[in-house]
């Protein structure tokens, strides 16, 4: 018999860590000094205390482990669990990986005045029911008039409609593929699911799930929106990923005057290549 200080030396693992084993019924000490409590081992329990440490190192849970050990488990079972420990393993590297290319790309902005002022972050945007109203523009300086004529239709028409708006709206750009007209703006406004507007150039949307944006946000007059863009588009391209040809600004709130609103600017970049590589 071997004590459990002894055996959590010779197995390099805490006391405490024993002790849980033996409370989830994984290890359970051959014999309990009834006055003392204190947990003896048997030689063979070393068999399976090494066997429990060597699929916690594969990343096995502990729930887990005690059906491989006490059931009678196929080779093609155990394989069958350790792949999809494997699987899971590069994805945690591949997401590693992702996140280090970031810090780096963030440490080198730092050095650049130019994107420094704009903290990006990648994340998962929501699928989105919207009323939308789209015009094609010569240039980008057409996109101020353009939004104020094409809001208040959109506002208009959820009124007459008795639809409830919930304060969130969208701008969304795309190229035309059109020398003449290059530029399409759709504006929108969130609204209810199951609800459907149309008419008069009015379209109900459903704006799909997109797996990857990068994001900012910004306080201040929609005009200024460009330098953030082009810091966007040079992180993205920095971190090795791929921009679509879609952006969208999420108005978060523009109550007030021009140069205090508050907007998320968001660039649509395509899905991570399967092993998590880009470039």
């Amino acid at each position: 018999m071997y004590g459990i200080g002894l055996v959590a030396r010779m197995a390099q693992v805490s006391v405490r860590t024993l002790r849980h084993y033996d409370s989830l019924g994984l290890l359970t000490p051959s014999r309990v000094d009834p006055v003392t409590g204190y947990r003896y081992y048997a030689p063979d329990q070393i068999l399976r205390l090494h066997r429990i440490l060597v699929l916690r190192d594969l990343g096995v849970p502990l729930g887990r482990i005690a059906g491989l050990l006490d059931d009678d488990v196929t080779v093609e079972q155990l394989r069958g669990i350790l792949r999809l420990r494997q699987a899971e393993a590069r994805t945690r590297l591949a997401a590693q990986t992702e996140q280090l290319r970031r810090v780096e790309v963030r440490l080198a902005q730092l050095e650049e005045s130019s994107v420094a002022d704009y903290d990006v972050i990648v994340k998962r945007l929501e699928p989105v029911r919207v009323l939308a109203l789209s015009a094609d523009l010569v240039s980008y300086d057409q996109i101020g008039a353009a939004c104020d004529r094409m809001y208040p239709r959109l506002h208009a028409a959820l009124a007459e409609r008795g639809v409830p708006f919930d304060g969130l709206s969208l701008a969304l750009y795309e190229d035309t593929g059109d020398e003449t007209r290059p530029l399409r703006i759709t504006t929108a406004l969130r609204i209810p699911a199951g609800v459907s507007v149309d008419g008069e150039g009015l379209t109900t949307l459903d704006l799909p799930v997109v797996e990857r944006a990068a994001t900012t946000v910004v306080r201040g007059d929609p005009a200024q929106f460009a330098s953030a863009f082009r810091a966007l588009h040079e992180w993205v391209d920095q971190t090795g990923a791929r921009a679509t040809a879609f952006e969208r600004e999420l108005y978060l709130d523009c109550d007030g005057p021009r140069d205090t609103w508050v907007t998320e600017l968001q660039v649509l970049m395509e899905p991570a290549p399967v092993g998590g590589q880009t470039g």
